[in-house]
């Protein structure tokens, strides 16, 4: 289930979810659940992003399902998975404290040695007790997330890892915002196991990523077995692999800052152009009249345009005619056929220079106003009227 372009598909519309309109129309239900093509993984196997397929240990006793199906709960409120609040198993806040603390502090060094955890299905389904959610959709999507999805996050996502100018790395730990507006407050680790709470850029491109590989592996959750973050770190301590990577790392961050600020770049074009042609609507409405009359003389200099050149290629056939018959001499032929040739060089230039002059004299000094952009509004059934229908 791709959630970025379930959010764009246009035969779904437009999800507004606010303060007074809490409930999703049955038309936008039903395109969010047609939208649901789960992932089949091989029988006992679970297949990584990168294409690696892992053996699976399965457990003895299949834990709860997590029901991971996007609908609208029964308050009308909230776009949930499944058919109900999840539910964890108690817990004391010490012990939830420690895990998240032991989590945290191994961050890094869970990247370090992921060709390892992503190698064993026990390690890539360690889970990981960290919860986030978002606005209106709470922690549907987010429950029960992995060590190898955290990995898959970060490798994958250029939103999900920051690189600051002084060199300070950080991973994103938990996700949390407003899918509608893009605010958002996330929480990010460094190599210390230093947290900080930020706000990123283009927050659809971040939770998305994760809904999108957290729901991959939500059926392996409930049948094979994993280890715990404990057993994880134990087991690397004991291995004591040798790692010599930290230019792999640094080259990992750098591709991430990388696609980050050309991604940015892209958007920030996008945003000015908007604006842009905002603007020039804004301006050609308020002289939707001159706009309307200058059109109307263009189309005129075209049908004089095609007009006289039809003349010119039947002057410059007569004058040919005259060649042969004797009527008139070579010397004399070049000399009307030159005079015909710029003229017609003339008459094809006619419309463009008129429309570059009553431009420039509507808009000086407006270098961004296109002549194209004037005929779309024109054009257009939104501009107002559309002008095209207003009465003469």
């Amino acid at each position: 289930m791709n959630i970025k372009k379930l959010l764009k598909d246009p035969t779904i519309g437009f999800i507004n979810i606010g303060r007074n309109n809490r409930s999703l129309t049955k038309q936008i239900i039903m395109g969010i659940i047609d939208k649901e093509n789960a992932l089949e993984h091989p029988n006992g196997k679970i297949q990584l992003l990168n294409g690696t397929v892992l053996d699976c240990y399965p457990l003895e006793q299949p834990e709860d399902k997590t029901d991971n199906t996007m609908k609208l709960d029964t308050t009308g409120t909230y776009l949930v998975v499944g058919g109900k609040k999840p539910a964890e198993a108690p817990q004391s806040d010490e012990e939830k404290e420690e895990k998240e603390k032991l989590f945290l502090s191994n961050a890094f060094r869970f990247l370090r040695y992921r060709d390892r955890i992503m190698s064993d299905s026990r390690m890539f389904l360690c889970p990981v007790p960290i919860q986030s959610n978002i606005a209106y959709t709470g922690t549907s999507g987010f429950r029960r997330p992995t060590l190898g999805i955290y990995l898959e996050l970060w490798l994958n996502c250029e939103r999900a890892s920051l690189y600051e100018e002084n060199g300070t790395k950080q991973l994103v730990y938990h996700i949390a915002g407003s899918p509608l507006s893009g605010s958002n407050h996330c929480a990010f680790v460094d190599a210390n196991g230093k947290t900080e709470l930020q706000s990123i850029a283009s927050f659809i491109s971040l939770w998305p990523t994760f809904i999108d590989i957290n729901c991959r592996y939500n059926k392996a959750k409930d049948k094979y077995q994993a280890y715990t973050l404990k057993q994880v770190v134990e087991i690397l301590d004991k291995e004591n692999l040798y790692l010599d990577d930290n230019m792999e790392m640094e080259i990992l961050f750098l591709k991430s800052a990388l696609c980050r600020q050309q991604k940015d770049r892209a958007d920030e074009k996008k945003r000015l152009e908007s604006t842009i042609n905002k603007l020039k609507n804004r301006l050609f409405y308020d002289h939707r009249d001159e706009l309307e009359a200058i059109i109307a003389t263009y189309n005129e200099k075209i049908a004089q345009k095609e007009k006289r050149e039809k003349e010119i290629d039947d002057e410059c056939k007569e004058l040919r005619s005259k060649l042969k018959s004797g009527e008139i001499d070579n010397k004399q032929y070049q000399k009307q056929l030159t005079s015909l040739k710029k003229e017609k060089k003339d008459n094809e230039d006619m419309p463009r220079n008129y429309q570059i002059e009553a431009l420039n004299t509507l808009f000086p000094r407006l270098w961004c106003i296109d002549f194209d952009d004037v005929k779309k509004f024109y054009e257009d059934p939104r501009s107002d009227g559309p002008l095209l229908q207003r009465q003469p």
